[in-house]
């Protein structure tokens, strides 16, 4: 039988159970002496009275909180039934009024022994006093006959209905097992969830700063550089490049303030992605004196959010990657729509390099974003042949407005029967 931490077995009683047993036993102790003949009546008592001493010496302890794991009808609760058997079927067959102590004596017998240790103990209680009335002389063995074919059916009872209580109690542990099973599967599941949540918002946060707040403070120093050379030779080339540095600190500050308050980019709030993109193409050729231009291909259409922030990060990170290691003199920006995508190209003339190698955050950044829309980044490059960087997201077909008029239709405008 399942098996269950210390208290939390079904036959698990306290003192409440102690008192029953003890006072319905010492109630029919006291009824077999004033129903019994003479010394009979008493010796019954004085029986039954072993029987609660034998309880509580050694019957008590085994189906207590105290009591081992393994004592539910194993072989280490046969000296307490067999006790039983010793003291009550004397005292059934003096006084057969004690038998009513089996209102208690039974529950303790199936509650330590189980149903087969159990029912065997209560097989001998029931059967001893009549096979021994038969060899007394007090019965007949047409009467005993009888009698044991009562009992059999009251054993066999017993026996069916604790082997049903048991698989009852066992199912209602598979069933508590199970539940405890669910539900630390259900903590792990959820602390797991939340671990992944956290990460993945760490990883979209590291994404936005590298893309966003890096990236400028990049373009920051690379304009004190060039002011700080520029102080003494062309001034008014100074107060431009220190303009440009209060823009891109102000438009970092304010990206800041957008991931702070998970808002979509800046540069989207008050302008179309095609305006954003050809703002930033052209800072960044003023910031970096080489050729930058963006063009566009096919009829612009209303893009998601998640598409045109992947668009700009994507030209950002492309951009940032020209200043940092291009050496390029030149960069075109395409942005091309088509019914069933959108495209970004980025490309320059710089050094190039060869794919393959560790492409560092920027490069796995855009490749994660794409991913995450359905889309494709490829780049093309060679040693000092430039780079092209290529977005591709797909885009959900949208279902025809006016659905092309039946032949039906056709007729009844024409003023014609269908």
């Amino acid at each position: 039988m399942t098996r269950e931490r210390e208290g939390d077995h079904a036959w698990r009683v306290g003192r409440t159970w102690d008192a029953y047993f003890t006072g319905a036993i010492t109630v029919v102790a006291v009824v077999a002496v004033l129903t019994g003949d003479g010394w009979r009546g008493w010796a019954s008592a004085a029986l039954l009275g072993g029987a609660i001493a034998w309880y509580l010496l050694a019957g008590r302890r085994l189906f207590h909180p105290w009591a081992p794991e393994d004592v539910y009808g194993s072989l280490r609760t046969v000296p307490f039934l067999l006790g039983l058997v010793v003291l009550l079927a004397p005292a059934y067959l003096l006084n057969p009024t004690a038998t009513f102590s089996m209102f208690a004596v039974a529950p303790a017998v199936f509650m330590t022994g189980g149903a087969w240790l159990g029912t065997a103990a209560i097989s001998a209680l029931l059967t001893a006093p009549v096979l021994a009335g038969v060899g007394l002389g007090t019965l007949t063995w047409d009467e005993a006959a009888v009698d044991l074919l009562v009992l059999s059916v009251i054993v066999a009872f017993s026996l069916w209905f604790t082997r049903w209580f048991e698989r009852v109690v066992e199912q209602s542990h598979e069933r508590a097992e199970l539940i405890e099973a669910l539900r630390t599967s259900r903590e792990e599941s959820t602390r797991l969830s939340e671990e992944a949540g956290a990460l993945a918002e760490r990883e979209r946060l590291a994404r936005e700063l590298h893309d966003t707040l890096a990236q400028g403070l990049t373009s920051i120093i690379a304009l004190s550089q060039a002011v700080e050379s520029e102080l003494d030779t062309d001034p008014a080339l100074a107060r431009r490049h220190l303009a440009l540095m209060r823009e891109t600190a102000s438009e970092n500050l304010a990206e800041a303030r957008a991931i702070v308050t998970a808002r979509q980019p800046v540069q989207l709030e008050n302008e179309t992605l095609e305006a954003a993109l050809s703002r930033i193409t052209e800072r960044f050729g003023r910031e970096t004196a080489v050729s930058a231009r963006l063009g566009v291909d096919g009829a612009p259409a209303a893009l998601p959010g998640a598409h045109q922030v992947c668009l700009l990060r994507t030209t950002q990170e492309a951009l940032a990657n020209v200043r940092r290691h291009a050496r390029a003199e030149r960069i075109e920006v395409r942005l091309s729509f088509a019914p069933e995508s959108v495209e970004l190209t980025v490309a320059d003339d710089g050094r190039g390099f060869t794919p393959g190698g560790s492409g560092g955050h920027g490069l796995a950044g855009m490749r994660v974003r794409a991913d995450a829309l359905g889309g494709l980044v490829e780049v093309e490059s060679a040693p000092g042949a430039g780079t092209t960087v290529r977005l591709v997201l797909p885009l959900d077909p949208e279902p025809p407005t006016d659905a092309a008029p039946t032949t039906d239709d056709t007729a009844r405008e024409r003023g014609a029967a269908p």
